[in-house]
């Protein structure tokens, strides 16, 4: 069950989606598959192409170029319906899995144009069935390994990008909107300038918009309690941007010393703060990307 629910929920990493790394997964693909060609040669098609050498290879890159049009043609339209649509694991499964199936399709239908006689075509003995189970395991075989190794690299590239990053903040002993030394006592101050609250940074926990104020929720003697103050949080989020007070949605600002985990649930971004019971703030898609990398950054720093 578990697994199920976290195929419906999880998306694929972002670098997947992008034209680059749809570009990239194509051409290990093509440049595989010629590879494969060349190397195996399935269905006997040496005598197909009645070629030697490098006439072979011209027709096996022929070949190639076919799925590779097909291929093309899919990423392209899958690019766009990423842009607009949420893209989860068993989505890009099934897409892979129609790709597969319709470039098998291709090549059938090729052969039995084209080439009925090389490729033993026989109505009687439904050959031309078997012929497509065979195309469809070659093209699975031919997609899969150059997939994987590309989602491989790509995550690799990706980490080491983040490392990078992460890095050079802490060389610069800074993280953007995070202070390795954040002040021990907030002031919270009304609309007007005036302070009006001032509590240890470690007892608040979480802050929430209601209309024209803001209820700052902090720990006191154990339990949490209420402070209504007339505020916005755009000025709060501009107030403590030097903190470890972030903004993560239109509505909520976190606490990360209070903040156990960053997951996706069924609506998207949730935070678990360590409240009991366990408190979940929502993270909206604006604050999306801002979150994650301001959440990884203050935990390596910690």
């Amino acid at each position: 069950m578990r697994l199920i629910e976290f195929q419906q929920v999880k998306e694929i990493p972002e670098y997947l989606r992008q034209k680059s790394g749809l570009a990239s997964q194509v051409i290990f693909v093509a440049l595989f598959a010629i590879v494969f060609i060349n190397v195996y040669q399935p269905f006997n098609s040496y005598n197909w192409a009645d070629v030697h050498g490098i006439g072979y290879f011209l027709w096996s890159c022929a070949i190639v170029a076919v799925g590779f049009f097909a291929l093309v043609i899919s990423r392209i339209i899958l690019y766009f319906y990423a842009k607009k649509h949420r893209m989860f694991y068993w989505v890009f499964a099934l897409w892979i899995f129609i790709e597969i199936s319709a470039i098998a399709v291709i090549y059938t239908t090729i052969a039995a144009i084209f080439m009925p006689n090389m490729a033993n075509f026989s109505a009687a003995d439904n050959n031309m069935s078997d012929f497509y189970w065979n195309a469809f395991f070659y093209v699975f075989f031919v997609m899969a390994i150059p997939t994987v190794l590309c989602w491989l690299y790509l995550a690799f590239v990706q980490k080491k990008n983040e490392l990078k990053i992460l890095q050079k903040q802490v060389d610069e002993n800074t993280v953007p909107g995070i202070q390795v030394s954040s002040p021990s006592v907030l002031q919270f101050n009304d609309e007007k300038g005036e302070t009006r609250f001032s509590v240890k940074a470690e007892n608040v926990i979480w802050i929430e918009s209601a209309d024209n104020y803001v209820i700052i929720k902090y720990q006191n003697q154990g339990k949490i309690s209420d402070f209504l103050l007339r505020n916005s949080l755009k000025r709060l989020s501009e107030d403590f941007k030097d903190t470890t007070l972030f903004r993560c949605h239109r509505s909520f600002m976190v606490n990360f010393d209070h903040a156990i985990a960053l997951r996706r649930g069924a609506e998207g971004l949730i935070i678990e703060l360590d409240t009991q019971p366990t408190k979940v703030i929502p993270v909206s898609k604006t604050y999306k990307d801002e979150t994650s990398q301001a959440f990884t950054r203050y935990n390596c720093l910690r």
